[in-house]
């Protein structure tokens, strides 16, 4: 697929993003006249029905969503098809990978606001049976006005009715992995959690909370629950803030909250205690002027 050409009834614009599996275009539903995002399998991968799982796999469970704060779905090619390719609402934003590689968050209380909006966008995720598995800073956008958006289900695995638990592989990034899911233990709504404590504690230490020279040391890390205790790493962060980030990276499962929306009450508890507005404003006001925030 190049820009320029139209499939269906949208028509393809300028690429604005690639990864390991597809590249993303900006584009243009012809019909209904607003902007879209055209992310389409690489071609070399188009025979592969693995690749054509996943990609299958991510349409369809984030068609099951509805969220303010996850990227919402509009129309997929299907499986039986040359070029396969999800549309999606276009976001206009960055990565927040690409925001704190530019300018760390440094304030807990952001670090917080931000993940406030994770854990709701996860724990409705959860509700619908869609497990994430490979939470990271690369897999959200900061959309201009602030609002955070969950994308990439692409390793997401969609529960049985009644089922919790789905077996582990190893699969996803190996700094944002919970010990269940390195070991290839059983995973649960606690597995995401655990990858929400991770962010939590990169946005509001400045690093990793488990670092290391290659991913096998990393790992090791992880299983072991080895990292340097936030309040440690920055003094800032305070008590309430500390204990949130500790429960969410527990190495027993069992230890960590109880669903995503729990740890997103605590979040939401812990920034009102701090004196500041409304969480989504609190975003839309820092990402508006960071420097003057």
């Amino acid at each position: 697929m190049e820009s320029g050409q139209t499939v269906g009834k949208y028509q393809v614009g300028a690429r604005v993003g690639q990864g390991g599996m597809s590249v993303v275009f900006r584009g243009r539903d012809t019909v209904l006249g607003r902007d879209v995002a055209i992310k389409v399998l690489h071609q070399h991968l188009a025979e592969s029905h693995e690749a054509k799982a996943r990609f299958d796999r991510e349409a369809k469970a984030v068609a099951r969503l509805r969220h303010a704060n996850i990227l919402e779905i509009y129309d997929y090619s299907g499986n039986d098809v040359v070029d396969h390719y999800i549309i999606s609402e276009f976001i206009e934003g960055k990565t927040l990978k690409h925001i704190i590689e530019q300018r760390p968050i440094a304030l807990p209380e952001i670090g917080a606001a931000i993940v406030w909006q994770l854990a709701v966008a996860v724990g409705h995720a959860h509700e619908m049976g869609v497990l994430h598995r490979d939470l990271k800073p690369e897999n959200v956008m900061v959309r201009q006005d602030g609002v955070i958006k969950l994308t990439d289900f692409g390793i997401a695995h969609v529960l049985e009715l009644g089922k919790l638990t789905v077996t582990g592989q190893l699969l996803g990034s190996p700094a944002y992995m919970a010990p269940e899911h390195v070991e290839g233990r059983a995973l649960s709504a606690q597995t995401d959690i655990f990858s929400l404590g991770t962010i939590l504690y990169q946005l509001c230490v400045g690093e990793l909370p488990f670092c290391g020279t290659n991913a096998h040391e990393i790992l090791l890390k992880i299983a072991d629950g080895r990292f340097v205790d936030p309040v440690v790493a920055n003094p800032a962060i305070g008590n309430e803030l500390g204990h949130i980030i500790r429960t969410a990276l527990a190495v027993d499962p069992a230890a960590r909250y109880v669903s995503a929306c729990a740890m997103a009450d605590a979040l939401e508890r812990y920034i009102t205690a701090s004196g500041l507005p409304e969480v989504r404003h609190t975003c839309a006001a820092y990402f508006a002027n960071p420097s003057e925030f």
